[in-house]
């Protein structure tokens, strides 16, 4: 006998869907052209059942950003996980984060509600307390999987820090310049920088209490 879902799951089942269309809507036509009625055509669902969900525009950029906020953090702790089990070695872990950032469904559609917000101070007040979540969640992961070379030296947060930054500017150019020597040499500098300040955590850390999600 197949069991029927509550309304509760059915509810959750219609909220990630529209989460996800408005993901893909950012991704592929840009943040002013992404509509309610676009993603709902995209998530396969009611007009009247987006607007019961998420009312407007911004209620649906907001949760589609923490959606895809906490998906990448949940990944980025994944790929630390591997690191610290030696599931992945140090080189596989950044190349696995590149991968990430330029290829996966997050960089590109936060890049535009990013832009968006420089200019609309509602969305801006919407997003600052996603964006510290956000970056809570990965220097936590930096702390569980890294630790410093030297204990006077450097330490995983702000280097960790500095090579997400890289990698956003790095992303950006590959909109224009996809050439893959081009960042393989940039890689191999960072690697070789990132490798005299920290090294991969390959015993059990001390635990780094996480930080609450929103």
């Amino acid at each position: 006998m197949i069991k029927r879902r509550t309304q509760d799951e059915r509810s959750t089942e219609t909220r990630r869907l529209l989460q996800e269309a408005t993901v893909r809507s950012l991704m592929e036509v840009g943040y002013a052209n992404t509509s309610t009625s676009e993603i709902a055509r995209r998530a396969g669902v009611s007009r009247g059942a987006q607007t019961h969900h998420y009312p407007g525009k911004m209620d649906l950029i907001v949760a589609a950003t923490e959606y895809m906020f906490r998906n990448f953090a949940d990944q980025l702790e994944a790929l630390g996980s591997d690191l610290r089990a030696g599931r992945l070695d140090y080189d596989s872990f950044f190349d696995a984060l590149w991968e990430e950032m330029q290829h996966g469904d997050w960089f590109y559609s936060s890049l535009e509600i990013i832009v968006a917000a420089r200019g609309d101070e509602e969305l801006r007040q919407h997003l600052e307390p996603l964006i510290m979540v956000l970056h809570a969640r990965f220097e936590a992961t930096w702390l569980r999987s890294f630790e410093a070379t030297d204990p006077e030296g450097l330490g995983p947060r702000p280097v960790m820090n500095l090579v997400m930054n890289v990698f956003r500017g790095m992303a950006v150019q590959a909109v224009l310049r996809p050439e893959p020597r081009y960042f393989e040499e940039i890689m191999h500098v960072l690697k070789t920088m990132i490798a005299a300040h920290l090294r991969p955590r390959t015993r059990a850390a001390t635990p780094v209490p996480a930080p609450p999600r929103p």
